[in-house]
């Protein structure tokens, strides 16, 4: 669990104590309770859903590693089994295939990143399909540094340095050799743009700490850092997840754990103890901890919760992460030995072939030498991903493949060309121009969840390659199922991905500014709940309805008062572009009266009623 770093916060030690034995046999009572409630989540979790789960899959992984090495019962075959499978559907981290193609794209920089920091807890080894996984969200970084992410769900998704923290993580915890120089100018330019960041939530303090400390910040700005966070501790020992926002486990447990891992403040810190006392005192007696959602939209904006095994009905997920977060505190505060991770055996990818690894991320020269002692430049897998689709990022290998003859529409089994594997990769618009030359189709038909090139280049976020693919006949108003379950048009991803420009080209080819999904929300409501502002903005001047209602009633005022950000802007933004602060959903409720039931303070001072602050 230990994150190397190279942050020392010797200064932050007050006065030091050691745990009493009494103390230490409670918190190591109270930690194996919440070690063995996170397991039977997980485990609940996965007898109904396949998907990487951060709340139910990626947290517990660490969870789990950070118990066996503390000498905690953990029941190996189901963890190991359940484990596996949230890392062979959404991504799958055993086919090459699903790796190369991103079948099941939903979230590159939070999904395909957090699997990957589970899958390293727990202990699976790098394989072709991790590297592709990590050439992927390489692909994905912007121009500024940062990785974006299509997550609306605060605290623990909705946040661009979380995204980026745990992009930079992944990357280096996986990097292929072929790709390490490359890696490492990629951190070099995040940590910069971390370095400019000014956090908001506890959140973005705690990973903008730990994005600090894992791409080899220097001392003096990890312990800024550190002390940043370390400055929003409350009298009683917690942190709130916003300023506003009573102190609970999940900024708790998380503070703790980016303190003592990223920023090196021992755990016999009196301020450290503090927060730990905290946890201790507000544990529920079956290990849990209770965490309110801050999205209570009536509209299925996320997957609905399901019973796992785990308390708090509709709180279950958020308050899952929680416990994992604490649990993981709790355990860091006694010592315990290094141990050999679980291991996932049954991750291994099968039919690997020399090529494959060539093609993807060997030189040109040496493709080149493979061609020249046979290799048929149309092979492919077993899955029908051909070598073109390997090394489609690459301008000069897509050159060579296609002078040797290689074929640009050719379909592996999922329908997908290259010219969508290229797309996934941001800059790469000069290998897509030489495959629209030779012929590869930009509208494409019968592909696995109606995927296309035009929304895997809006995943990338260049518009210069979306261009290209709409000046082709790319069809501007495809949705695809991402996750193979929710319809999402080109315009939708790049409005939720925060790409005012994406949005802006695909308006100017044409995208249908006025789509609805199968509840009447438009555009414009999906801003108003992912605190889209920019987004919001082109919307308005494409002449959006502010007002615009759907099934539930609702309009996007209303549906800006149903999560908290802790911030006013897009109520604000609403207000003055004609809102209506009368209006009420089906529900009866105003924005007001949502706003003051919830205990949204600047959705309250926003819409003219002051909250006396604390």
């Amino acid at each position: 669990m230990r994150i190397p770093v190279r942050c020392s916060a010797s200064i932050f030690v007050t006065a030091l104590a050691v745990v009493l034995p009494l103390q230490a046999a409670d918190v190591r009572i109270a930690a194996a309770k919440s070690v063995s409630l996170l397991q039977k989540g997980l485990q609940g979790f996965y007898a109904k859903q396949d998907c990487f789960s951060c709340h139910h899959a990626g947290l517990p992984a660490q969870v789990i590693q950070l118990a066996r090495e503390r000498g905690i019962s953990v029941d190996e075959p189901a963890a190991r089994a359940a484990i596996t499978k949230s890392l062979s559907a959404a991504p799958n981290l055993g086919s090459i295939d699903q790796s190369l193609q991103a079948n099941r794209i939903i979230d590159p920089a939070s999904m395909e990143s957090a699997a990957l920091l589970a899958a390293h807890a727990a202990g699976m080894k790098p394989s072709l399909a991790t590297a592709l996984t990590v050439r992927l969200i390489a692909g994905q970084q912007r121009a500024d540094g940062h990785w974006p992410t299509l997550d609306a769900r605060p605290p623990e998704g909705e946040s661009a340095i979380s995204a980026t923290a745990i992009s930079v993580r992944a990357m280096r915890l996986y990097a292929p050799p072929e790709l390490v120089k490359q890696i490492e100018a990629q951190v070099l330019l995040a940590r910069e743009w971390l370095k400019r960041m000014t956090p908001h939530s506890t959140e973005e303090f705690a990973y903008r700490l730990a994005g600090l400390a894992w791409s080899g910040a220097d001392i003096a700005t990890c312990s800024a850092a550190a002390r940043d966070l370390l400055a929003l501790q409350r009298p009683g020992g917690g942190w709130g997840q916003l300023p506003y926002r009573e102190p609970d486990a999940y900024a708790t447990g998380q503070a703790l754990v980016m303190l003592h891992e990223a920023g090196d403040i021992p755990v016999t810190d009196s301020n450290w103890k503090r927060g730990l006392g905290f946890l201790l005192a507000t544990q529920a007696s079956d290990g849990s901890w209770q965490v309110h959602s801050r999205q209570v939209s009536p509209a299925s904006v996320s997957p609905p919760y399901f019973e796992t095994g785990s308390p708090y009905g509709h709180d279950q997920f958020i308050s899952g992460a929680a416990t994992s977060w604490a649990a993981m505190a709790l355990m860091l505060s006694f010592p315990g030995a290094r141990t050999q991770p679980l291991g996932l055996p049954g991750l291994a990818p099968r039919d690997e072939q020399p090529w494959m690894r060539t093609a993807a991320l060997g030189t040109v020269a040496e493709l080149k030498a493979r061609l020249d002692k046979g290799l048929d430049p149309n092979s492919a897998t077993p899955g029908g991903s051909s070598v073109l689709m390997f090394a489609a990022a690459d301008k000069d290998k897509v050159r060579l493949l296609l002078d040797r003859g290689a074929d640009p529409n050719r379909r592996a089994h999922s329908g997908y060309t290259a010219l969508m594997t290229a797309s996934l990769h941001r800059a790469s618009s000069d290998a897509i121009r030489m495959l629209l030359a030779a012929g590869a189709q930009a509208k494409l038909t019968g592909v696995q969840f109606n995927a296309s090139p035009l929304i895997f280049a809006t995943f990338a976020g260049d518009t210069a390659m979306m261009n290209l693919l709409l000046t082709a006949g790319a069809d501007v108003n495809r949705p695809m199922l991402l996750g193979g379950t929710g319809p999402t048009s080109p315009l939708a991803l790049a409005l939720n991905l925060d790409e005012p420009e994406s949005m802006r080209a695909l308006l100017a080819a044409g995208a249908n500014s006025g789509e609805k999904d199968r509840d009447g929300l438009g555009l414009m409501a999906y801003a108003a709940m992912a605190n889209r502002i920019e987004p919001a903005r082109v919307l308005l001047a494409a002449g959006v309805d502010v007002n615009g209602v759907d099934k539930f009633g609702f309009t996007p005022l209303l549906y800006a008062a149903t999560i908290d950000y802790g911030d006013d802007r897009m109520v604000k933004l609403l207000l003055n572009a004609g809102a209506r602060a009368d209006a009420k959903g089906k529900n009866g409720e105003t924005p007001l009266s949502q706003a003051k039931r919830l205990g949204f303070p600047h959705v309250q001072s926003a819409l003219g009623t002051p909250v006396a602050a604390r």
